[in-house]
């Protein structure tokens, strides 16, 4: 018996455009295209795991997963300007702190928060500011988070997604 919580993380293509008007005709937006896994969890645990946004990626938890039956994966998404040259910086940051998801076929809920971003130094938590020379005309990183999880949670997937936010700055 295992909770598979494939918070597929749709990281959503949605961007909300923050331009000075003399850069109108620059936009950046983000497309994902494969969502964070967060693989299988064991029952009766209570915890956390945390899929990393590096290049090692990883995870951190409390040993409440397990390796039989689930992918591990952090979202991969591209931010891409329509600019053949960048030359305005890129902001990330998420639409809400946290996310709650229920249980596609049953009763439960999980948290989604932390979010990673991953950067040139590891990754950052829930905000960062990509430079303009990364993004000429495209920059793929990869999104983490943490998940938290109850022992009550039935078993089944937990699907949702949070919007990601792009603001170009100068």
């Amino acid at each position: 018996m295992n909770v598979n919580v494939r918070s597929l993380v749709a990281v959503s293509s949605l961007a909300f455009f923050a331009m000075p008007i003399g850069y109108a005709n620059a936009q950046v937006t983000i497309t994902c295209t494969q969502n964070i896994s967060f693989g299988t969890i064991l029952p009766n645990c209570t915890g956390s795991i945390t899929v990393r946004a590096t290049p090692a990626d990883g995870t951190t938890n409390n040993g409440c997963h397990t390796l039989i039956g689930g992918v591990i994966r952090p979202a991969i998404c591209n931010i891409i300007t329509t600019m053949v040259t960048a030359t305005m910086n890129a902001r990330i940051t998420f639409s809400t702190a946290l996310v709650q998801f229920n249980n596609t076929t049953a009763g439960g809920q999980v948290t989604l928060d932390n979010y990673r971003l991953q950067t040139a130094g590891g990754s950052q938590l829930n905000t960062f500011t990509y430079n303009n020379t990364l993004l000429n005309p495209t920059h793929t990183i990869k999104v983490g988070g943490r998940l938290r999880f109850d022992a009550g949670e039935a078993n089944g997937s937990y699907n949702g997604g949070v919007d990601i936010i792009v603001t170009s700055v100068p």
